[in-house]
């Protein structure tokens, strides 16, 4: 990683349009980049631990589809307010046994949860693609495997470590821990004081962008 790396992402978010709201314990931010993009983070307001971060594109046609602008993509926490899908055709709705992928962080590491994994700890096995920048979990039985990378990395283009990765596992869910390099403990405190100078409005105050 060089400072170059970790300027361009601070400097698209000073760049951005914010709105801040406090709202039942959270603090709400919602930025609207140059290209419209839309990205808002969710922070515990007494510990200021990052709960949720979503993006939301804006279409290239201006027309609204299921997958463009009505449609958030979490990169971390996870969206409750989805509900599973009936089948029309078949009368069926989508399994509650799906196993579930979520991002989760604690303030020193990265935390991936995998619900519904019904497999003893000694059937995973976690690996590091160094080539592809992806950790990649799969199961001596074959029944599951997936690989996925984490974006905060990327951004500053940090080498994924083995000895910061970690996973354990209690009822019926994987946790995969990777520890926060300092670097990135660095950025999360740049960013923490980037938002001190901004107006953070209460619920009831007045409209405001945060969705």
């Amino acid at each position: 990683m060089t400072e170059t790396t970790k300027s361009v992402w601070i400097e698209k978010l000073k760049s951005a349009k914010k709105a801040g709201l406090l709202q039942n314990d959270r603090k709400k931010i919602h930025y609207t980049f140059d290209d419209q993009t839309e990205m808002v983070e969710e922070y515990d307001a007494k510990t200021n631990l990052l709960l949720i971060r979503k993006w939301r594109q804006k279409p290239s046609s201006g027309l609204k589809t299921a997958a463009t602008s009505d449609s958030w993509t979490f990169e971390i926490g996870q969206n409750y307010e989805t509900r599973p899908i009936a089948d029309n055709t078949l009368g069926m709705i989508e399994s509650t046994t799906t196993p579930i992928f979520s991002r989760n962080d604690k303030n020193d590491c990265f935390e991936i949860r995998i619900r519904n994994l019904p497999y003893s700890i000694d059937t995973y096995q976690l690996t590091i693609d160094k080539d592809k920048r992806e950790f990649v979990l799969r199961t001596t039985n074959k029944k599951y495997f997936k690989r996925f990378s984490i974006v905060d990395l990327d951004r500053l283009n940090l080498p994924l470590e083995e000895n910061n990765l970690s996973y354990s596992y209690a009822n019926n869910t994987l946790i995969i821990t990777y520890k926060k390099p300092k670097a990135i403990l660095d950025l999360e405190k740049q960013v923490h004081d980037e938002l001190k100078n901004l107006n953070m409005k209460k619920e009831g105050d007045s409209d405001c962008a945060v969705n």
